[in-house]
């Protein structure tokens, strides 16, 4: 056996097999998370522009309310407890939204970088002289990603063929 044979046997135990694996979906937390913290913005900012809408159209309407009847009324109290209501809910929304928004962001990045993980690999293979190797993608993967797999898999046919009649 030579050295090279020898050193590849060795890399190959050392590589563990290819599984999926439901961390697999974690690729690139930094890109995942930096998604999610432009999306956390953008809907802060959103907010932000809402809550002065909403305080400008409704503070002239609870003040009025509350001045003209001189001391704390009855609407004033009622007001008061839908108010706090209103924030319990956005609040409980918020931390849906926000659960939600983090998953979208994972599956959306998983279906962007996913793909990469097996171009590498054929890569990989290609320039160890293994022809025979083909990209294989999922079904919801992007179309454009699924073109340039068919266009690396077209080069290994043609990389084979070449070896075969050479």
């Amino acid at each position: 056996m030579s050295a090279s044979q020898a050193i590849e046997q060795e890399t190959k135990k050392q590589k563990p097999k290819h599984q999926r694996k439901l961390v697999n979906a974690v690729w690139e937390p930094f890109l995942q998370f930096k998604l999610l913290m432009y999306m956390l913005g953008l809907t802060a900012f959103v907010a932000v522009l809402l809550g002065a809408f909403l305080y400008f159209a409704f503070g002239n309407l609870i003040d009025s309310i509350s001045t003209s009847a001189g001391g704390t009324s009855y609407y004033e109290d009622e007001i008061n407890m839908q108010l706090i209501y209103l924030f319990r809910y956005c609040g409980a929304l918020f931390v849906l939204y926000v659960l939600l928004l983090a998953a979208v962001c994972v599956a959306y990045t998983h279906r962007l970088v996913g793909p990469f993980r097996p171009f590498t690999r054929h890569v990989e293979e290609l320039s160890k002289g293994n022809y025979a190797h083909r990209v294989t993608l999922r079904k919801g993967d992007v179309r454009m990603l699924n073109e340039y797999a068919d266009k690396l898999n077209e080069l290994a046919v043609n990389l084979e063929t070449k070896q075969k009649h050479s």
